[in-house]
């Protein structure tokens, strides 16, 4: 097939295919996209590269800049320079109005002989599937997270003028797609209910791990806790953002009460995130500062060994006021890597981890459950093989990324056909 490729933003797209520390959303795109081609897809990439300045290229490495005809004339220039001058002076925010028309723009001079355009949603942003619409060219639109919901959990909501266009624009790319691909179940209940999608138009298609890359390694464990002067202590990790629905203050609390049985037990939290100084600094407060390494954010290759060195990994979350969503990469890493896991029963999660069987499930945002979880596993060596090696086979069974883009390739073929998909 010939795809037209579309992320939101062309540099972090560059930044996961060179290995640099990356979110989970393009460490998922660069994925599906070496993945597509190493199976024979001619790929073209179509993406912001700064505000209004597009990219259409089938390079990672050296990508041209996207064709236009009528947004790249000097009177459009001066338009989009009046029209922000006039937001700005009215106290209206910027409405992205002409980015999109710039976009649309590109993806009319780029899509023509496409057969179908995959585009991970992106918030205030419609310039994708207006043009498909206008073309004929079907339109799969990967949805990861209600973004309007996910900033109201970051404490900075969207709110007016701007809160009614995002929705309006999130709704017309739902409503243009052909099919939708989402992350988890509750997800996809979410878009039927909220936004009156069809569910028939909807593939489920929760996220994967590349198992051989994620695996039991004993000289990269052997490695990462050298570096930590860490030898044969129990060690606990976290991977994942800082954020409000990683709920990295519980476990730091719970970390604490295990450390009054285990007193040579350590804790590492990899990644970064706007609440880092803040956990940090309770880590201080709780007394567990010597116990506890923040390693920040690094190569996602480096995340790898520090999964094979720890004995128990974590997945915190809070409670939620809505039905969580999320498909955590991060769970499906440390299974592959063969942990024993300690994970919140929250939405998909519950779907993946059977209590006992390959991981062990708590309430969210129970510090008593999570302690208690954690020195389970740290005094019981057994169960930790036990759950670790059936996580793993869960994970080469059930969550390979070539079943992810075998299914992906099914919901584009429907796409181009105009079938329902099973």
């Amino acid at each position: 097939m010939k795809i037209a490729f579309c992320p939101p933003e062309w540099n972090p797209l560059q930044q996961a295919a060179r290995g640099e520390p990356s979110n989970a959303t393009y460490l998922i795109q660069i994925n599906v996209s070496l993945r597509l081609k190493a199976r024979g897809h001619a790929l073209t990439f179509i993406a912001q590269r700064d505000p209004g300045n597009n990219v259409c290229t089938d390079s990672l490495e050296d990508p041209r800049p996207a064709p236009l005809t009528w947004s790249g004339y000097r009177m459009f220039e001066i338009a989009q320079r009046a029209a922000w001058r006039i937001q700005k002076i009215a106290g209206v925010p910027y409405l992205n109005v002409f980015s999109n028309l710039r976009l649309y723009d590109a993806c009319l001079r780029c899509l023509p002989g496409h057969e179908v355009a995959y585009e991970r949603n992106g918030l205030y942003r419609t310039g994708v599937a207006r043009a498909c619409r206008r073309l004929g060219i079907p339109h799969v639109l990967y949805v990861e997270a209600d973004e309007i919901l996910e900033l109201d959990y970051t404490g900075a909501p969207i709110t007016g003028i701007l809160r009614r266009r995002a929705r309006r624009m999130f709704q017309y790319n739902l409503s243009a797609a052909s099919r939708i691909v989402c992350v988890s179940e509750s997800l996809r209940r979410h878009l039927v209910d909220g936004y009156k999608i069809p569910p028939e138009k909807i593939l489920v298609l929760p996220n994967c791990v590349d198992a051989t890359k994620f695996r039991p390694d004993p000289p990269a464990a052997s490695r990462i806790r050298a570096s930590l002067n860490i030898e044969n202590q129990p060690l606990a990790l976290f991977v994942g953002g800082f954020y409000p629905w990683h709920d990295v203050g519980t476990l730091l609390h719970a970390f604490a009460a295990v450390l009054k049985s285990c007193r040579d037990a350590r804790l590492i939290l990899v990644g970064d995130g706007a609440a880092r100084h803040e956990m940090e600094k309770y880590a201080l407060e709780l007394g567990i500062g010597d116990s506890v390494s923040f390693v920040g954010s690094i190569p996602h290759d480096k995340v790898a060994d520090y999964m094979a060195a720890a004995d128990v990994a974590v997945v915190p979350y809070p409670v939620m006021r809505h039905e969580m969503w999320f498909s955590p990469l991060k769970l499906f890493e440390y299974m592959a890597a063969g942990k024993a896991i300690v994970a919140s029963a929250v939405g998909q999660v519950t779907d993946v981890i059977e209590d006992g069987r390959n991981g062990l499930l708590t309430p969210p945002a129970d510090v008593a459950a999570v302690a208690g979880a954690l020195k389970k596993l740290i005094h019981d060596p057994g169960l930790r093989a036990r759950l670790g090696l059936q996580a793993r086979e869960d994970a080469l069974r059930k969550h390979s990324w070539d079943r992810y883009i075998s299914r992906l390739e099914e919901a584009f073929n429907a796409a181009i056909k105009g079938e329902r998909m099973a």
